[in-house]
């Protein structure tokens, strides 16, 4: 039974180095300070009107031809769920303000630890989303498999028996945990 655990434990984390070295790399890097904007190029332009609602695209479309400014990817949407109304993906957004009679357009191109950040903060496409949560489950089965590796051994008998060792340090381990949490509160 370790033996198959054993392959279970290997081929999930040969899978999954990529994307856990990445959420592990900028966890740390974001709770150091460092956020989804740091490093983006961030630019501010002013248009002398109102765009109406609904044409945001299409205006967006022309404005960015006509001063040589980036357009987001194809096949863009407006965000609805924010007061200012934004086009674009988690890479690249564009985002339109209005303001006394103006609007402001601002485009912010992330730099790629923004972008990483964004993907870690599931900000990004499902594609990466469903990766994300097949990780999540993929951690799960990391410590299950590893239970069974680490916290048995075999008797006299070959059956598998925990090791009261294992016990005492996992406790420990949910001790400290919840001591930290709590004080940290």
């Amino acid at each position: 039974m370790k033996k198959i655990f054993r392959k279970i434990h290997l081929y999930m984390a040969l899978f999954t180095i990529p994307v856990g070295i990445m959420i592990a790399l900028t966890g740390a890097v974001y709770v150091l300070g460092a956020d989804q904007d740091t490093g983006a190029e961030i630019k501010t332009y002013t248009v002398n009107q109102i765009i109406p609602k609904g044409e945001e695209v299409a205006f967006l479309e022309k404005w960015t031809k006509e001063n040589n400014v980036k357009m987001p990817k194809a096949n863009v949407s407006m965000d609805k769920a924010k007061v200012n109304r934004t086009v674009g993906s988690a890479g690249y957004v564009v985002t339109l303000k209005e303001k006394d009679g103006a609007t402001e357009i601002i485009t912010l191109d992330r730099s790629i630890l923004g972008d990483m950040i964004m993907l870690h903060k599931a900000k990004g496409g499902l594609l990466f989303k469903i990766m994300m949560v097949l990780y999540g489950i993929v951690l799960i089965g990391f410590y299950i498999s590893g239970l069974v590796i680490a916290v048995f051994k075999k008797n006299v008998n070959g059956k598998l028996v925990p090791k009261t060792e294992s016990y005492v340090v996992i406790a420990a381990g949910f001790i400290v945990t919840i001591i930290l949490a709590v004080l940290s509160l």
